[in-house]
């Protein structure tokens, strides 16, 4: 191989490596966004159930007059 073929191929093999880094960093970006949904998602659903059953709780505790 002449001097500017391996010249070509070691700029390949660099931008290549910088594209797949990249790549990964962006979908890494994209996992956490969609991970950071999940659990807001999860997080208003236990407050949700916590309270409902806070509230079934109360609705009892009136309904039979207990404290």
């Amino acid at each position: 191989m002449s001097d500017s073929e391996w010249q070509i191929l070691i700029c390949g093999m660099s931008y290549g490596a910088a594209l797949t880094t990249w790549l990964h960093a962006w979908g890494n970006a994209r996992d956490a966004r969609r991970q950071r949904k999940a659990s807001a998602l999860a997080r208003r659903r236990a407050s949700a159930d916590h309270y409902l059953a806070s509230l079934r709780l109360y609705q009892l505790r009136q309904r039979t007059g207990s404290r």
